[in-house]
């Protein structure tokens, strides 16, 4: 497994600092309880987060740094945004180039291309990306949705069942524009402590609805939000207004405390996610409130609602 040592070792300086950081809260990073046997079939179905979208940026470097494309394909041309035009088109336009790195913005990895050409993935709701030894193996995948033939025989695909994935391909300048991409708010995993503090404060929004604006902090998705306001014993309906400084830097400390061990057990594989490599994630069996019935630092039975929209789990004893 990957593991991004100079985020990890940001954890460890949060761990430390008996400033952001009470007990409570480092007793809660450290109490890995499993789900019971057989729990993890009956989970609703969740989307690849920030997390998912590091490791797969991780692993396409490793996979595909230096090679070059040679074709393009694609079942699901209502996914693509393309600066050349069609399909026919972009294939033409990305034939021939190297990539020279992958990068990620939010959810979103990005291919840096020779010519200053962007290839850019969003696995969206179902998705994942997924690397085959050689191109002939991805022609048994039904759900193979944007597919990369590479000069060494290999190939990839962003695999999307429901067909939610998005795909863009054209000039740097022209991806900094696509309007998904131009509103991205700061990225979870490197904003600043001080910066974050200022973004988070008075608004009327509950925290939860504030937190998955993507225009506000680019990278929260549910499970995130549920396990990091579980960590800061925050109530995934409180104001943002209410929250006091020092909630708010608990809070941000158990934002890096979750996503650090949600990359530290390889992602959330709970139903379609993969790695590139076809591995599945763990963190599923690590969750903290997330699909449970009794909390795990009280013993309290857990809620389940509907906020922002979202299936939600708190404690109402824990988190005020």
């Amino acid at each position: 497994m990957l593991i991004w040592t100079e985020y990890l070792n940001k954890l460890e300086k949060l761990r430390s600092n008996k400033d952001v950081l009470n007990k409570d809260l480092l007793v809660s990073c450290l109490c890995f309880v499993s789900l019971p046997a057989g729990r993890q079939a009956k989970l609703n179905k969740t989307m690849p987060e920030i997390i998912e979208a590091e490791i797969t940026k991780q692993k396409l470097t490793l996979a595909l740094k230096g090679k070059r494309i040679l074709n393009f394909y694609t079942d699901w041309p209502r996914g693509l945004y393309s600066q050349a035009g069609g399909v026919k088109k972009t294939a033409e336009a990305m034939k021939g180039l190297k990539i020279q790195n992958i990068d990620r913005q939010g959810k979103v990895v990005v291919l840096h291309l020779e010519s200053n050409k962007i290839i850019a993935l969003h696995q969206r709701m179902s998705g994942h990306v997924r690397c085959f030894e050689k191109t002939k193996d991805a022609e048994g995948e039904k759900h193979a949705r944007f597919t990369f033939a590479l000069d060494d025989g290999s190939c990839f695909s962003l695999i999307d069942p429901r067909k939610f994935g998005t795909m863009w391909f054209g000039s740097k300048e022209w991806f900094e524009k696509q309007p998904y991409i131009k509103k991205l708010g700061k990225d979870i995993l490197e904003i600043e402590k001080s910066v974050f503090l200022e973004t988070v404060k008075e608004s009327t929004s509950g925290i939860k609805s504030f937190l998955l604006r993507q225009d506000k902090l680019a990278g929260f998705g549910n499970i995130a939000c549920d396990e990091t306001l579980w960590r800061a014993k925050i109530n995934p309906r409180k104001k943002v207004y209410k929250i006091k400084k020092t909630e708010a830097e608990e809070l941000y400390a158990a934002m890096h405390i979750t996503l650090a061990d949600v990359l530290r057990n390889g992602g959330t594989s709970m139903s379609d996610w993969y790695h590139p490599d076809g591995k599945k994630g763990n963190y599923q069996d690590k969750f903290k409130i997330y699909s449970r019935t009794i909390c795990p630092r009280c013993n309290s039975s857990v809620k389940r609602e509907t906020v922002a929209g979202r299936g939600t789990y708190f404690c109402p004893l824990c988190q005020k």
